[in-house]
């Protein structure tokens, strides 16, 4: 009986692993105009990251070293077309520099 519980926990894994490379088709990296990073320095994961001004109306990514101090600032909700935090990109840390990841 340890012989037929090894192979049907064999043949899940297989199929498990076979599903899962075939529903798995590449992912597309163009997703318009990313904006340009305005930093150099190097990030080590996504909160080392910010966009270029305060409250969502940021238009290229950077450091948060080299980004505005936020603290006290007050937003009234704007979302500019070309702003990063509308729903359009994300600010994140991608081979070690802060860069936008934008949808269409």
């Amino acid at each position: 009986m340890r012989r037929t519980r090894s192979v049907s926990l064999s043949a899940l894994a297989l199929g498990a692993v076979l599903g899962w490379a075939v529903g798995c088709g590449p992912v597309g990296t163009d997703f318009g105009d990313n904006p340009t990073p305005l930093s150099n320095r190097i990030c080590y994961q996504d909160s080392d990251c910010t966009g270029n001004a305060c409250c969502g109306l940021g238009t290229h990514p950077t450091h948060v070293q080299d980004g505005p101090n936020c603290g006290n600032v007050r937003c009234d909700n704007r979302c500019p077309n070309n702003g990063l935090d509308c729903g359009r990109c994300l600010v994140i840390c991608r081979d070690s520099r802060c860069e936008a990841a934008c949808q269409g």
